[in-house]
């Protein structure tokens, strides 16, 4: 009996001393530096997002709300950017503006104090190597990363001139698949390609309205690299069928209500997205997990904070042949004969130029 008494005895004790025993789930805080940065040598501009980690008492919305939380003050860090040559020399300084009130769309963090950082380089060196470099004085921290600058990718098909989808006549003929080549540039990690079908539309001429140039995408899907050295070749391939499934899902026939003349076909386009090896295996990492196991391992380029600093470019392939100066354009004949049998208003050429495929009159 007293054995009994004692154990109810220890466990009341337990109970109330545990009610009484406060836990605190937010570790120390730590200031943690967020970056995100991709160097387009396409561009001018040069944007830099660089945030800091945040971590409170209350609810993550409020903390979130408050750009004070997560918005480093203008005089808190120092940021450079350094361009490094082939022998790890500094060759230049990049003079870094933070600019506020950048317009953002609404959401969850607050926007009134939007912060990036930038620097004007209109000719980015591809042969060098960047450097970002922020100094927090205050915490006597350095946080750094480095990207190289992806080197140009080479479109080696489609060879010839012209893209085909379907060879024979409309009643005979079959739809043919078109392969696309290009060949990687040093330090690329992945390409995405799409097809761009252009085409201009023009408004029946007692309207006044100007024409109006639109386009249909074709997205070919992703290669990856395998080599940071460049010169890998990469393939896509687009199905006579896709192709012309995807402009009838695109592009519906004129009706009258639409007050169109006709549809002029334009040259077909090709754009290639491509990422550094940095931002590539980033994307890998923040990709859904496809199996059981949903604890996935984290990257960054960033020592001392997190985020990724890295290249990326699109590419834009334009064909050679000019509609306007050779009264043609980059689509084989056969082709756009079966582009005019689908009754969606397509047509090429103009009758005193003598294009023997449906040539376009203004209505």
């Amino acid at each position: 009996m007293n054995k009994f008494l004692i154990v109810i005895g220890l466990s009341i004790s337990i109970i109330f001393t545990s009610c009484e025993t406060d836990i605190d789930v937010n570790a120390d805080y730590q200031d943690i530096t967020v970056v995100y940065g991709v160097i387009n040598p396409q561009d001018t501009t040069h944007y830099l997002k660089i945030n800091k980690a945040f971590l409170g008492e209350t609810s993550a919305l409020d903390l979130a709300a408050n750009a004070d939380n997560f918005t480093y003050a203008a005089d808190e860090i120092a940021v450079v950017v350094e361009e490094l040559n082939g022998n790890g020399n500094v060759v230049k300084n990049h003079t870094i503006t933070r600019t506020t009130n950048v317009p953002k769309d609404a959401g969850i963090f607050d926007n009134t104090t939007n912060v990036l950082y930038s620097f004007t380089e209109p000719n980015i060196d591809r042969n060098n190597t960047f450097k970002l470099k922020i100094t927090n004085s205050e915490l006597n921290k350095e946080i750094t990363a480095e990207t190289k600058i992806i080197k140009p990718i080479t479109v080696s098909t489609p060879r010839g001139s012209k893209f085909q989808f379907w060879n024979g006549t409309v009643s005979t003929g079959t739809a043919i698949t078109k392969l696309v080549e290009a060949s990687t540039g040093a330090d690329m990690g992945r390409v995405e390609a799409r097809i761009i079908f252009n085409y201009i539309e023009h408004p029946l001429t007692v309207t006044g309205k100007p024409s109006v140039e639109k386009s249909v995408i074709m997205p070919l899907g992703e290669e990856y690299a395998t080599s940071t050295q460049g010169g890998e070749l990469l393939e896509w391939e687009l199905s006579g069928e896709s192709f012309f499934d995807n402009i009838i899902a695109a592009v519906a026939p004129i009706t009258v209500s639409d007050s169109l003349s006709h549809r002029e076909l334009a040259n077909i386009t090709m754009e290639f997205s491509v990422a550094g090896t940095e931002l590539h295996t980033y994307m890998i990492v923040a990709e859904p997990s496809t199996s059981v196991n949903q604890d996935k391992p984290s990257y960054t380029n960033v020592e001392n904070g997190i985020g990724i600093f890295s290249a990326r470019e699109i590419v834009l392939w334009e064909s050679t042949i000019d509609p306007q100066a050779q009264n043609q354009v980059n689509i084989q004949n056969s082709t756009i004969k079966y582009l005019q049998s689908l009754n969606l208003g397509f047509c090429f050429g103009t009758i005193g130029l003598g294009f023997p495929v449906a040539p376009c009159t203004q209505q």
